[in-house]
């Protein structure tokens, strides 16, 4: 009885102690309006002022997509990946 009672204290302790990494792994998520969310360690950088936990951008952050091949069509025997023409398998 004793035995099961400290199995459950240590489940108890390792679920809490896993939930509170979790909340901190996710706390510097960029916003939904586009702006970047760094974890803060000190001062803030230039660019970015104290939100919470975290430093937040004054601009949103330009959007990293990949390149477009446009109205470009590839040739036969290839396939459009990342905005380039590949050999299709």
């Amino acid at each position: 009885m004793f035995a099961g009672m400290i199995r459950i204290a240590l489940i108890a302790v390792a679920i809490t102690g896993l939930a509170g990494e979790a909340l901190a792994a996710g706390a510097c998520r960029p916003t939904l309006d586009g702006k970047d969310r760094i974890e803060r360690s000190g001062a803030c950088p230039s660019g970015y002022f104290v939100r919470g936990a975290c430093c937040e951008s004054f601009q949103p952050s330009p959007q990293r997509a990949a390149p477009t091949l446009g109205k470009k069509t590839c040739p036969a025997g290839t396939v459009a990946s990342l905005g380039t023409c590949v050999t299709g398998k």
